[in-house]
């Protein structure tokens, strides 16, 4: 729908109005089937988390042990030692990595009704108020608001009530303390700006109607519905799942202990220096 200049100022604004408030609502509602999901994987992950991290430790202990043949075979002992370097390396990330995913998986929650409708309140009210697409012919406040709008738009996505209130409570401090050009929060509603806005809602309620279909076809929505109607699936899940990964991580010993073996006969030593 294309509205020329000379079209009702009066109707324009209740368009933008009505879109604000949909967009509100859907992202209301993905947020928190969002949310509810990424619990769950959250809680799956705790649950497997240990089991998951020791196969991809043999996993890194076949690859590198693989390696360190090649490299003993192709250049000799000397150029091997690295490889044992670059495998004690990458067992340290790895290890890392898994701390640092198990620490952000114990802080992803299910919201609490409460919660869900501060947060719905709180972005309506912030995304209508600091909209970037106001200021389009002002690049530094376009800036400002389109970074103000994402950090709002993040914290939403994360549960993140203590930066919404934090931006509801004082948004210019909150703008200054991240260093970016202050901005004048007032209202400038011009047509041109209202034809703009309108049309970017519009295209946002497309992104999150599209984002909550993908979201309902995937296996993760699957599952989160079907531990709501049968809580015990999720124990069977979990019971599947740690079958299968020690099923693998049996082969991968298997593979581990045969590549030993080839690297002790080798290196005519005892001792190999990938475990």
């Amino acid at each position: 729908m294309q509205l020329s200049k000379h079209s009702d100022l009066g109707k324009l604004r209740g368009l933008v109005a009505a879109a604000r408030v949909r967009l509100a609502e859907i992202e209301a509602a993905y947020t928190s089937d969002k949310a509810a999901v990424t619990a769950l994987q959250a809680r799956l992950f705790m649950q497997l988390c240990s089991h998951f991290e020791e196969r991809d430790r043999v996993r890194l202990v076949v690859s590198y042990r693989k390696s360190f043949l090649d490299t003993l075979l192709r250049q000799g002992e000397e150029e091997a030692k690295q490889v044992e370097e670059e495998f004690r390396q990458a067992d340290e990330r790895t290890q890392q990595e898994y701390r640092n995913t198990e620490a952000a998986m114990k802080s992803k929650r299910q919201l609490s009704g409460d919660e869900e409708a501060e947060i719905k309140s709180l972005w309506k009210k912030l995304v209508k108020l600091f909209h970037p697409d106001r200021y389009a012919d002002d690049v530094e406040k376009l800036e400002t608001y389109t970074k103000l709008t994402a950090a709002i738009n993040a914290a939403k996505d994360n549960g993140d009530l203590k930066t919404l209130r934090s931006i509801a409570d004082d948004p210019i401090g909150f703008v200054l303390r991240q260093g970016w050009t202050a901005i004048d929060f007032g209202e400038t509603d011009e047509l041109d700006q209202l034809q703009w806005l309108w049309e970017s809602l519009e295209a946002e309620i497309l992104t999150v109607i599209e984002a909550t279909n993908s979201l309902k076809e995937s296996p993760d929505w699957e599952l989160h519905q079907l531990v709501q109607r049968e809580p015990e699936v999720f124990d069977r899940v979990v019971e599947k799942q740690i079958a299968g990964i020690n099923a693998e991580v049996a082969e991968l010993k298997s593979q581990a202990e045969k590549l030993g073996k080839e690297i002790r006969e080798l290196s005519g030593t005892d001792e190999v220096g990938i475990v």
